[in-house]
């Protein structure tokens, strides 16, 4: 898995707090950092992603409009966003925790984690890896699907040689 994914495009919209742990955990992959929303607009005008991982509290906690404003772009309805809870010193209920899961994805962003709650170390960091590849790899699988790669296989009764019949066919030879 991580062969095909290594030479992802990810945007990276985080915070300052969690720029140093998130570029551990995507080494390998093209990732183009932002520090701005607005920033983050004009490298989405100017570029194409494979995934778009955003901060809660990126540009004094403009995820939520920079989430809006990727899903009403055209060419970013369908690539994959992840959302990222990190950042120590505020904490926030658990409550406010699941309400921000529920949002985002009720904005269509495709997962949220938070940070806090994964050890920053070789496993936890791991585990975030394996979940950004894996929406790298589905989202390229939904795209073959959507662009008609599976069209262009046969049907399984073509597959086996035979013909297909019905139930009722079958019974009267």
């Amino acid at each position: 898995m991580d062969a095909v994914a290594s030479s992802s495009k990810i945007l990276l919209a985080v915070g300052p707090d969690k720029t140093g742990r998130m570029q551990r955990i995507l080494s390998g992959h093209d990732v183009r950092q932002v520090d701005t929303c607005n920033d983050a607009r004009a490298l989405l005008e100017s570029e194409e992603f494979e995934l778009v991982i955003l901060g809660v509290h990126f540009d004094e906690s403009q995820m939520f409009s920079l989430l809006g404003d990727i899903r009403a772009h055209a060419a970013y309805r369908k690539v994959p966003i992840l959302c990222v809870l990190g950042y120590k010193g505020r904490v926030l209920s658990d409550v406010a925790i699941e309400g921000l899961d529920h949002a985002v994805k009720a904005m269509t962003a495709n997962g949220f984690l938070n940070l806090e709650t994964i050890p920053d170390d070789d496993y936890g960091n791991a585990r975030i890896r394996r979940i950004v590849d894996y929406l790298i790899l589905i989202d390229g699988d939904l795209q073959q699907i959507a662009n008609g790669v599976e069209r262009q296989r046969p049907a399984v009764g073509r597959l086996l040689g035979e013909p297909r019949r019905r139930a009722s066919d079958r019974q009267a030879h």
